[in-house]
């Protein structure tokens, strides 16, 4: 592992992260989204597999593990967030019978109220998403003045 490495790996986790909200902001504009390709689970998402795999090996430089625990507590409050939209515009699976697993999807008909309360979740989402990324960007500047025993520490 390098610190350009480093690097790469935090740039990549954003891209998957905006991908993400992107898709979510679809999900609330009416556009059609795969709800698969938004996955409900923090550990699932890209950005959720840098957390907790190369993200992970960066706790052990003391002056990034607070940084990481807030990127950890941002990227679950987003979930919950977009778990609080998913409920709106999706049946909860373990909710579905199996007879309406097979003939149906699992999407439901959404109230113009309910579309309403969709936004007010997307928009802390995003307020949650801008603070995400800005303690990235904090990340990123921590992990440039990192030594090199440091960086040679997280191998």
């Amino acid at each position: 592992m390098t610190q350009t490495s480093i690097l790469q790996h935090i740039a990549d986790a954003k891209k998957a992260h905006l991908r993400w909200v992107k898709r979510a902001d679809h999900l609330i504009s009416g556009l059609p989204v795969d709800k698969e390709f938004i996955p409900l689970e923090a550990t699932s998402c890209g950005f959720g597999l840098w957390v907790y795999s190369e993200g992970a090996k960066l706790r052990l430089v003391p002056s990034i593990d607070n940084l990481m625990n807030r990127i950890e507590h941002h990227h679950n409050d987003l979930h919950d967030a977009y778990m609080d939209i998913y409920k709106i515009f999706f049946i909860m699976p373990q909710q579905r019978s199996i007879l309406h697993k097979i003939l149906t999807f699992n999407s439901k008909i959404v109230s113009s109220s309910e579309k309403e309360k969709a936004r007010a979740h997307f928009k802390y989402l995003k307020r949650s998403s801008e603070e995400l990324l800005a303690v990235l960007d904090i990340l990123e500047e921590k992990v440039k003045q990192m030594t090199s025993d440091e960086v040679e520490n997280l191998k």
